[in-house]
């Protein structure tokens, strides 16, 4: 190949790389960058993150994917857009931990969201102040127990692994307040691991811009 050959298949091939435009947000990779316009949560307003990690939740009616997003601080916010409604929205998630859960409600009460299929009602005590905006005064329990595994990877364009063991199986609870844009969730793995999240849902126009790695 001559020279000239060499530098047009050169740029050729960085063009075609620079062809991958992100539309919407289900198509985010690891890598790429998303910025949000502003919004009542002060972490996310104005905010860009980068996907450091795309996981998959297998339940039996649906699959999740969750994206890792690292912000500037070094935070990490998990997203996932959810498509189930004819109004998709995205939902934000952090973890707290116990302390935090102390702080945020009454334990005893808290405690019933895992006892029976009844629907617990959840009463905000206080709120933290780094989860000022994450957070309504009351809760509905919806979902009891529900089964589910946790997958590392990202399986949106190949099959789950069907053999036993390679998920990290849990149950789920959720319960949602005020307009559904709030929510909490557990999930609680083999050997009594629990992982109590704080969630947000917002419309997808919260998005100012994505930019492909």
């Amino acid at each position: 190949m001559s020279m000239t050959g060499l530098f047009k298949s050169f740029f050729n091939n960085d063009d075609k790389k620079e062809k991958r435009v992100l539309e919407h947000p289900r198509d985010l990779n690891k890598g790429d960058i998303i910025k949000f316009d502003f919004m009542p949560q002060a972490d996310l307003s104005n905010n860009q993150f980068e996907v450091t990690g795309v996981n998959t939740y297998d339940f039996e009616d649906r699959k999740l994917t969750e994206f890792t997003l690292k912000g500037e601080t070094g935070a990490l916010v998990f997203l996932t857009v959810d498509e189930t409604d004819d109004e998709p929205f995205l939902s934000f998630s952090r973890k707290i931990n116990r302390n935090i859960v102390e702080q945020m409600f009454d334990m005893d009460e808290f405690s019933s969201i895992f006892d029976s299929e009844e629907r617990t009602t959840l009463h905000l005590a206080s709120i933290p102040a780094d989860l000022e905006n994450w957070t309504t005064n009351e809760y509905l329990q919806e979902i009891y127990a529900e089964g589910g595994y946790y997958h590392k990877g990202d399986y949106r364009n190949t099959p789950l692994p069907g053999e036993e063991g390679t998920g990290d199986d849990f149950e789920y609870y959720l319960l949602i307040g005020n307009k559904r844009r709030f929510v909490i969730e557990a999930e609680v793995y083999d050997g009594g691991e629990t992982d109590i999240i704080v969630s947000i849902r917002r419309p997808l126009t919260d998005i100012e811009a994505m930019y492909a790695a």
